[in-house]
């Protein structure tokens, strides 16, 4: 479980310092440094397109990052088009759009070149056409000062890794719930038949003496 918040943590502060650079050649070790959840909102009418949480991987040179998932504020266009730009000759991509605006905000690679192929397949982002917000940057040097430990943040990924672990484990205590209860159903039924007892003061005769054993005898008084 360390390992994977590790990672987990590894993976976003690489996005984070990325998104960062490909901003304004942030330095990471400089004060202005990305820290928090960033979210992508369109230039033009400030429509959310997505957050550094779907982050996978960013090209900074051509100005583009790339989220795994985007919310429904960003439209795939249906028609498939070939690149002309130098690096990316060749490649096939279909445009991304703000809902709201139109605007052309990013592209979604089908086929790439070896230079941008970490992206293909990616709702890739254009720099240029967003703008952002970082979660907690206006509390400034508080949180910093603070003896709070900072919160761990959760990339898409990470939060599907742990589903499938609580599935699983569910899983397993649901398979161990039924045998218990088959081995319950095997067990012998216990006799819960009535029985009659003596009424107060009398016992019941023998029935070896040849007698009724449903008579009682009762004592007589002395």
């Amino acid at each position: 479980m360390d390992r994977l918040r590790g990672e987990r943590q590894e993976n976003y502060s690489m996005g984070a310092e990325s998104i960062g650079n490909s901003m304004g050649g942030r330095d990471a070790g400089a004060d202005d440094a990305i820290d928090g959840p960033v979210i992508f909102s369109c230039s033009k009418c400030r429509t959310i397109l997505g957050d550094t949480f779907a982050y996978v991987a960013s090209i900074p040179e051509r100005n583009y990052f790339g989220l795994q998932a985007v919310p429904d504020s960003v439209v795939c266009s249906p028609k498939c088009k070939t690149s002309s730009e130098r690096g990316e000759e060749g490649s096939t991509y279909y445009e991304l759009s703000c809902g709201e605006c139109h605007q052309q905000v990013g592209r979604k690679y089908l086929t790439t070149t070896r230079e941008i192929d970490t992206i293909r397949g990616t709702f890739a982002l254009d720099i240029q056409k967003v703008i952002t917000y970082e979660l907690g940057k206006c509390l400034g040097n508080k949180l910093a000062s603070s003896d709070v430990p900072p919160p761990e943040f959760y990339t898409s990924v990470a939060f599907r890794e742990d589903l499938g672990m609580v599935k699983n484990n569910v899983t397993a205590i649901a398979a161990k719930l039924q045998k218990l209860e088959q081995a319950i159903m095997r067990l012998p039924q216990a006799n819960t038949s009535p029985r009659s007892a003596p009424p107060p003061g009398g016992r019941k005769r023998s029935s070896a003496h040849g007698l009724n054993p449903d008579i009682y005898h009762v004592d007589s008084p002395k």
